[in-house]
C-alpha cells in the first residue's frame, strides 16, 4: 500500500498533467520530460518514515571516461552557485545527475512543493546539458586547454528564460 507521502507525490504529478509510472515494490515513480535541450529522465523516491522526497534528474548524455574530470570541474563550479540541490556523477558509468531533496512532516507535504522540486531538477539538468556537450565534443588531447570558467560564461548555451 502506498504511503500518504507517495500519494501526495502522485497527486503533484497528476495536478501538473505529467505522465509517470510507478515502480513495483518501492515508493518510486519515474517520468521523462521534454526540456529545451533534451529528454530528461526523472526518478522520485519517497522515504515515508523520514518524510523525505528525493528527486533525481539525469542527463541523457553519458560522459566518456576521458572527459569526466572536466565534467566534474563543471559540476563543482555549478554546485558552488546553486542554492538548492546538487550535481553528481556516477563515476563508473559517466551518468550526470541532479539531486534535490526535501523533508516534510506528514501535514506539510504539498503537491505544489513537490512539483517545484521536479521543475528545479529538470531545469538544472537542461541548463547543464549544452555545457556537458561542449566538454564531450572537445577532443581528448585538447581537454587540458579547455577553460571551464570561460565555457560557463557562454550565455548562448543557456535555454531561454521561461515566459511568465
Amino acid at each position: 500500500m502506498a504511503s500518504d507521502l507517495l500519494n501526495t507525490t502522485i497527486s503533484a504529478f497528476r495536478a501538473q498533467g505529467w505522465a509517470f509510472r510507478s515502480v513495483s515494490g518501492v515508493e518510486v515513480i519515474e517520468s521523462e520530460f521534454e526540456a529545451h535541450h533534451a529528454k530528461i529522465p526523472l526518478h522520485v523516491q519517497v522515504y515515508p518514515d523520514a518524510g523525505v522526497v528525493c528527486v533525481v534528474a539525469r542527463a541523457s548524455l553519458p560522459v566518456p571516461r576521458s572527459h569526466r574530470l572536466a565534467a566534474c570541474e563543471l559540476m563543482m563550479r555549478t554546485n558552488k552557485e546553486l542554492n538548492v540541490g546538487n550535481f553528481e556523477i556516477d563515476w563508473d558509468h559517466g551518468t550526470v545527475m541532479f539531486r534535490v531533496t526535501n523533508i516534510f512532516t506528514t501535514s506539510q507535504a504539498e503537491p505544489r512543493v513537490i512539483a517545484g522540486l521536479v521543475h528545479t531538477a529538470v531545469a538544472e539538468v537542461d541548463r547543464l546539458i549544452p555545457f556537458l556537450g561542449e566538454i564531450c565534443r572537445t577532443p581528448k588531447g585538447e581537454l587540458l586547454l579547455l577553460d571551464i570558467p570561460k565555457l560557463m560564461q557562454r550565455s548562448e548555451l543557456l535555454p531561454p528564460a521561461p515566459e511568465v
